[in-house]
């Protein structure tokens, strides 16, 4: 808009190529001022298609291009739910937008708000914020979920000592008290996978022992528990020290 197109406004001298025309008054001011000296009203800053186009391709599914238009709140969406594809997809189809609309156009609706290079600091500073509170919560989750993994293969291992036990109790009548009351033939070997060590106590208890393998859980102990019922062994093996989360839910009190 020109000093020429207000009504009644004095006729102004030829823009200088490091000016522009007021957004409101029409008056020439500096390009890069925010407010215009003679009528006090904020400047838009110009978009750079350039710029929009840029961010919008490399960094619109952590939502860079959103705040670069000042669109705050749907930035901080696109970065909290970046990790979905969702604010990729929609960026994505944002950007052919965009090329396809034209410079008038884009500064018509939108505004530019900072400099690229400050977005992509705030961007990136936040997203390594969102990143942290993902990694807290996916990493325990993934642990505990290995361990369990792992305590699921040890109660297979776990098997043949309980079969001994059986065994012993259809021949005996009665619970063993330790592996020397058991029949050679019928004791189970070592555990292979060397994540813990399995032992038989009082009444027939099978106990599994966490080694060091298991890291901060060594020592740690899971325990099945024979029960007479009708002639027959039911077991149980929710004993022992180890923690429930870490248990399969057959074992977990």
């Amino acid at each position: 808009m020109s000093q020429a197109a207000i009504p009644g406004a004095a006729p102004a001298a030829p823009l200088t190529p490091d000016h522009r025309p007021c957004e409101k008054c029409g008056a020439q001011i500096l390009k890069i001022a925010e407010i215009c000296p003679k009528c006090g009203v904020r400047q838009r800053s110009p978009v750079s298609k350039a710029v929009l186009l840029l961010l919008t391709f490399f960094l619109g599914g952590i939502g860079a291009h959103k705040f670069y238009l000042g669109k705050h709140w749907q930035g901080a969406l696109y970065l909290i739910f970046f990790w979905t594809g969702i604010p990729a997809l929609i960026a994505l189809v944002e950007f052919f937008v965009y090329i396809f609309t034209s410079g008038e156009r884009l500064n018509e609706k939108y505004s530019a708000h900072g400099s690229a290079a400050l977005i992509l600091v705030a961007v990136g500073v936040f997203g390594i914020f969102i990143m942290g509170i993902l990694a807290a919560i996916a990493i325990p989750a993934y642990v505990d979920s290995r361990m369990r993994a792992h305590m699921a293969g040890a109660i297979a291992e776990a098997t043949p000592w309980r079969m001994a036990v059986e065994e012993h109790y259809i021949d005996q009548r009665k619970l063993p008290n330790s592996v020397a009351e058991l029949r050679r033939d019928s004791v189970p070997g070592e555990a292979d996978s060397g994540y813990v060590r399995i032992g038989l106590g009082a009444n027939g208890v099978v106990t599994l022992l966490l080694t060091q393998a298991a890291g901060v859980h060594a020592g740690k102990t899971l325990e099945f528990r024979p029960s007479e019922r009708q002639g027959s062994l039911s077991w149980d093996c929710i004993g022992g020290t180890l923690e429930s989360r870490h248990r399969p839910i057959i074992c977990r009190p």
